[in-house]
């Protein structure tokens, strides 16, 4: 849930739009309605637009120009990575979720159609050509800074920097008929920036394909490719799964998941050494943090919440981290470091 410093924070940025009757017209189906909303742009209809959802602490982005297929320019781009800043914040954050708005009548459904043609053909100098990209950068690195894991829900055309902050985000769902590419070299410049993630998502050879060819891929291709981790026939479908996937992610331990993310991070540039290091480092993180009462919570859990009769082992202080169903948990015999208990729900 938002606190008002942090809403006040994004109001001196760019305009905050309250969540008036009217004003919100939801850009796909959910089962679920969020509670708040605000967007990052003073129009409705063009820019970054944020759900709320208070009850799962889940927050939906929205790219939105319509009119252009959902193109990114610097004051989007710019807006991607103040919300994303500021999403970071939240340490009640569980999850983020990564849509393209919905496109003009008449045109096709779109992720993120690249980045704004025009914008481009305006640089001046290598100054401006720098600046310019380095702000597709700076929002591709908010979305992978982001301390909890981002869905990408793509339905329609990622294409060139839409692809880019597609790979940027942690788990991947595409239509079949969605279509993903990167023929920046037709138009005269290389793929740069977060294209370097490509050869680790789908290999050197295939990536070649992309940037070279300017090949065009569909959404079943691209899950064979292992460049999105599902494939679903319609909008509809990325709903339901967008939701399964956030629902699992509720379950987790949300300071497991952080720190898990954490890892993946660090695993993409070290060796396997350091990499293992990391890892016995956050293991033993786990059982610092509030005196490691969210590992010892969560693995009692799923031992509640199994049947009746139902024989698990627990220390000697079992008493002290079970905090629910405790009075179900019955004795059975002891062993030198253990108990056993029987559930009797």
């Amino acid at each position: 849930m938002y606190r008002n410093s942090q809403l006040l924070r994004l109001a001196r940025t760019h305009r905050v739009l309250g969540c008036d009757a009217g004003l919100w017209q939801p850009f796909h189906n959910t089962r679920r309605r969020c509670r708040n909303l605000y967007s990052t742009s003073s129009d409705i209809s063009n820019g970054i637009q944020c759900q709320f959802e208070k009850d799962r602490r889940v927050a939906t982005l929205s790219i939105n120009n319509p009119k252009k297929m959902n193109i990114v320019n610097s004051s989007i781009l710019s807006q991607l990575t103040t919300t994303c800043e500021e999403l970071s914040k939240d340490q009640d954050l569980r999850a983020v979720v990564l849509t393209g708005g919905p496109t003009a009548e008449g045109k096709s459904p779109s992720f993120i159609g690249g980045a704004d043609i025009k914008e481009m053909c305006s640089l001046s100098s290598p100054e401006d050509a720098r600046t310019f990209i380095t702000g597709v950068h700076k929002a591709c690195q908010a979305l992978r800074d982001l301390p909890v894991p981002v869905i990408a829900r793509v339905d329609g055309f990622s294409l060139g920097a839409g692809l880019e902050i597609m790979v940027s985000c942690d788990l991947r769902v595409a239509t079949q008929e969605s279509h993903f590419g990167m023929p920046e070299v037709r138009v005269g410049i290389p793929s740069v920036v977060e294209a370097a993630l490509l050869p680790q998502l789908i290999g050197f050879g295939r990536t070649r394909r992309l940037l070279y060819l300017a090949e065009i891929i569909n959404g079943l291709q691209a899950k064979e490719w292992g460049l999105v981790e599902e494939v679903v026939q319609d909008a509809d479908g990325l709903d339901q799964t967008v939701d399964e996937w956030v629902s699992r992610l509720c379950e987790m331990g949300p300071i497991a998941i952080r720190q898990q993310k954490r890892l993946m991070m660090r695993w993409e540039d070290c060796s396997v050494a350091e990499g293992i290091q990391a890892g016995i480092d956050e293991f033993a993180l786990a059982f610092e943090a509030n005196g490691g009462q969210e590992p010892r919570e969560y693995m009692v859990r799923p031992f509640i919440q199994n049947s009746p009769g139902s024989v698990l082992m627990l220390p000697r202080d079992a008493s002290s981290i079970v905090r629910e169903g405790s009075e179900a948990l019955e004795m059975r015999a002891p062993t030198s470091d253990c108990y056993l208990y029987s559930l009797s729900l």
